[in-house]
């Protein structure tokens, strides 16, 4: 979600007269700027299941305020499995209308980032809360981001670069490249070739990280050969080695590797 200094807020609440203290709660935490990094709030309210997907599918909200006794859900813990499916990130915090030490447990086990007590909310702590609960989901994406992303070339890491081709259209060809060059100098090298992969192979193709020496591009095979003579132009007189097969033969030649390192880890 783009920076805003509107906190967008989804209140899933079917109890009117819990979600008009709620609503006033936040209202008053605006007006003693207890929002720290927001200058207001934006407050949308559902009654139901069906209403807090349907909000979660067409809008991104900065947290949901979900009580999960709802009167469409089977169960509690069904009401926040659904809702955190279509979340799009959005931490969820769970206000409860009872104590229950297994359930918060749980909730926090499969995701909920706080559970509070609908009958202990004051505005400080709330807002202290959805502040903490925005800025861990913050961090945990941004870590999960960064697993993604190999930090020496900026491209998709190996393990990346296959969870994204598996959406991919299976025919599409793997071309790797391979980069030729003493240790201390492979890399700048590497750096170097990683931003010219990137300039020459635009989406829809994506680019990867294989290996220490090897990237790996998937896209329209008439693409990637065309942007083979490109890329090995921009590197210069560097040793470029390009191959192109698909990703099944790829993984496939490389089973045996794989079995002989297992056998020796044993």
């Amino acid at each position: 979600m783009a920076e805003s200094k509107t906190l967008k807020l989804l209140i899933v609440e079917d109890d009117l007269e819990d979600e008009q203290l709620l609503c006033e709660a936040l209202l008053e935490i605006e007006e003693h700027r207890l929002w720290s990094n927001w200058r207001s709030s934006s407050i949308v309210p559902v009654d139901s299941l069906a209403g807090a997907l349907d909000c979660l599918r067409r809008e991104r909200f900065n947290a949901v305020l979900l009580n999960l006794s709802l009167p469409d859900s089977p169960t509690l813990l069904d009401s926040f499995l659904n809702i955190n499916a279509c979340a799009q990130g959005a931490p969820l915090v769970v206000l409860a209308d009872h104590a229950d030490d297994n359930l918060a447990n749980r909730l926090l086990l499969e995701g909920a980032q706080d559970v509070l007590l609908k009958s202990e909310l004051e505005c400080v702590p709330l807002a202290r809360a959805i502040r903490y609960a925005v800025e861990r989901q913050r961090r945990a994406d941004a870590q999960r981001a960064a697993a993604f992303v190999d930090p020496l070339t900026g491209v998709f890491t190996r393990d990346a670069f296959l969870h994204v081709a598996a959406y991919k259209t299976p025919v599409e060809p793997l071309a790797l490249v391979e980069i030729s060059a003493d240790p201390d100098a492979l890399d700048p090298l590497l750096i170097e070739a990683a931003g010219a992969l990137l300039r020459v192979f635009r989406v829809p193709a994506i680019v990867g990280r294989w290996d220490r020496r090897r990237f790996c591009v998937l896209g329209p095979e008439a693409a990637l050969h065309h942007g083979a003579a490109q890329f090995a132009a921009a590197l210069g007189d560097h040793r470029v080695h390009f191959s192109v097969s698909s990703l099944e033969e790829m993984l496939a030649s490389e089973l045996p590797l794989r079995a002989k390192t297992a056998i020796l880890a044993d």
